[in-house]
């Protein structure tokens, strides 16, 4: 037992520190009524009818997730550039920051006249994963060839492309889960100078 004894010749001291007694033993012993607490057992416990899903298993479908979101943003985004659409919508892949850069480039060329024609080759791949804290995260690296998508005039139809250009480029992506449920890229980094 908990004794506080007290010198004090105040009687309202002594009352103070009788409630501090009775409420430092009301917080130790608790309630009649509750569960005693559970203490670690020497043996393994016991196997449950529905195993939790390993971090293996959550990180492997957040790598799936992610992924998907960044083809379908890059698919999305081509549609919308080889149509000359700057208002499609794209925000169901695509958030800030990354989604005001994506409009504005559609924007201008479309005040421009410019169009793109074909198709860009991609190969993502997750490169890192983050399943630890919400929001969940992820990387992707994109080997981004666009020698077979080109920018051209709408009216003559002429490639718009700056010269030396490089057409075979590293892209960085970062993905995030929203609270909906949905992966979106929330960052896009066209990195021309590292070849691929």
């Amino acid at each position: 037992m908990i004794a506080i004894t007290s010198k004090a010749v105040n009687p309202r001291a002594r009352w103070l520190a009788a409630g501090l007694t009775g409420t430092v033993l009301a917080g130790m012993t608790g309630c009649g009524d509750e569960k005693p607490a559970i203490t670690p057992s020497s043996s393994p416990p016991a196997a449950s009818a529905s195993p939790q899903p390993t971090a293996d298993a959550e990180n492997a479908e957040a790598e799936a997730a992610a992924l998907t979101a960044y083809q379908n943003y890059v698919r999305s985004y081509v549609a919308a550039s080889n149509k000359g659409d700057y208002n499609a919508k794209l925000d169901r892949f695509v958030a800030d920051p990354a989604l005001l850069t994506v409009r504005q480039d559609l924007l201008i060329k479309f005040q421009q006249g410019l169009v793109t024609t074909g198709e860009p080759v991609s190969a993502p791949a997750v490169s890192r994963v983050d399943t630890t804290w919400r929001p969940f995260t992820a990387e992707i690296e994109d080997c981004f060839d666009t020698s077979g998508w080109d920018v051209v005039s709408k009216k003559t139809g002429k490639s718009a492309r700056t010269k030396g250009q490089a057409t075979r480029y590293v892209v960085i992506a970062q993905a995030e889960l929203f609270g909906d449920g949905q992966w979106r890229i929330r960052e896009v980094n066209a990195q021309r100078e590292r070849s691929c």
